[in-house]
């Protein structure tokens, strides 16, 4: 990477040493805040704008009101929480409703350079250190405006852009090639589960209707019966939080839905003391239970933990009965279950399905030794997608970064790209 001849001071912590040939100055110099209000349909939200890549994503979102108006070529920044990098350098005119700023670049100046500029990690530390309000953290456009810079000149600016633009664009071409191969990934584990659980793993084995429409045929000596058979079901709780000794330390995991990545529960986001067990204020449940969550977007998402644990109200627990279903084909099992839970649930704001009609789920059932089977079989091949996924996650993650550093670099003069 070549570097420029000479260098200054710029007494601006996120920018470091600068070319020399690059002048002080503030935002407000370069950029002006459009204020004016828009009357267009063309209506755009933070949800249209994707974190950090600059690239806008179209939605089916309706929005209510007027925003501002926003012309080709003006940067739109969203507010709202800067740490999230909504930033997108607009092709069509259009309204931009909500937590946005409309910068316009002023005189010979490049718009997609200064889209760069509010894409890096230290502009972005800046402006996310200055924000107010807890609960909804915005940045002001006073504080923006007024931040110091130093400025190639246009052309320079111009070849930067021009230059980021190829870069990232082959990043971002590896990029949705990895997550295109995970998304394939996925749907290829899926179906290795739901035809295992359903159909087991003998090609030849004869096949009869299990009479439930999402199951579908199944090996002739299985058995169709509901869940609350083979499983004891419990629901999580939360214990009060007015108590902090309850929370103190971190004793024991205490499962909530975002905690569910894969079929396998490890760590909790949160965790309680044993205090809070020692006061019965939380429910253990033993090594080996599954977990579901019975409420919301997420109702369905399953896994199990190999250790005692907890979980708040919003996840149903399966606790196998010994010797009728092995733990491990549970998991496969309720897997495959999402379709049979969302029509068991009831609908109300959001999905919900209680412990008795999660009882109430019919599921295929082989004998324990065969279940101990499939489970070893998906074991191997689960684990064999998972790795390669994980590789692939690396990757996605290592040319993020790349792309982050990049960016910094050139935006601040690390790097010269002509």
């Amino acid at each position: 990477m070549k570097t420029y001849e000479e260098y200054k001071v710029s007494g601006v912590k996120w920018l470091g040493k600068v070319p020399k040939h690059w002048e002080i100055c503030r935002f407000k110099d370069f950029i002006s805040l459009q204020t004016q209000t828009s009357l267009s349909e063309n209506k755009i939200g933070l949800e249209n704008i994707e974190c950090a890549t600059g690239k806008f994503i179209e939605t089916n979102s309706e929005f209510e009101g007027n925003g501002i108006a926003f012309d080709v070529g003006d940067v739109i920044y969203g507010k709202l929480r800067p740490y999230l990098k909504k930033v997108w350098l607009s092709t069509f005119n259009g309204n931009a409703v909500g937590d946005f700023f409309v910068f316009r670049a002023k005189n010979t100046n490049s718009a997609s350079y200064i889209r760069y500029v509010m894409l890096s990690d230290g502009f972005t530390k800046e402006a996310d250190g200055s924000t107010f309000g807890t609960k909804m953290p915005r940045v002001s456009s006073n504080f923006i405006m007024s931040m110091r810079y130093f400025l190639p000149p246009p052309f320079e600016q111009q070849a930067i852009a021009d230059y980021l633009d190829a870069k990232t664009e082959k990043m971002d071409q590896m990029i949705a090639k990895a997550e295109k191969k995970i998304e394939y990934l996925g749907e290829l584990k899926q179906s290795l589960i739901t035809r295992a659980v359903t159909r087991g793993l003998n090609p030849n084995a004869p096949l009869k209707d299990s009479g439930v429409k999402w199951i579908g045929d199944v090996p002739e000596h299985w058995e169709i019966a509901p869940l609350k058979y083979f499983t004891h079901i419990k629901t999580g709780s939360t214990p009060p939080t007015l108590n902090q000794e309850y929370y103190e330390s971190e004793d024991i995991n205490w499962f909530t839905p975002g905690d569910f990545e894969s079929l396998t529960l490890k760590k909790s986001g949160k965790m309680i003391s044993n205090k809070a067990k020692d006061d019965y204020a939380c429910k253990i449940f033993p090594a080996g239970s599954v977990y579901i969550v019975g409420i919301g977007a997420t109702i369905g998402k399953v896994a199990s933990c190999s250790e005692s644990a907890s979980c708040n109200q919003q996840i149903n627990v399966l606790i196998p009965i010994k010797d009728k279903i092995d733990c491990r084909y549970l998991v496969y099992c309720m897997n495959s279950q999402k379709e049979g839970i969302l029509l068991s649930a009831n609908m109300v704001t959001l999905p919900i399905i209680n412990q008795t009609k999660m009882g109430q789920l019919p599921i295929p059932i082989p004998l324990y030794a065969e279940q101990q089977q499939i489970a070893t079989y998906l074991d191997i091949k689960c684990s064999k997608i998972d790795y390669i996924i994980a590789a692939q996650k690396k990757k996605i993650a290592y040319l993020q970064e790349l792309k982050q550093s990049l960016i910094a670099n050139v935006v601040t003069g690390k790097i010269k790209v002509s």
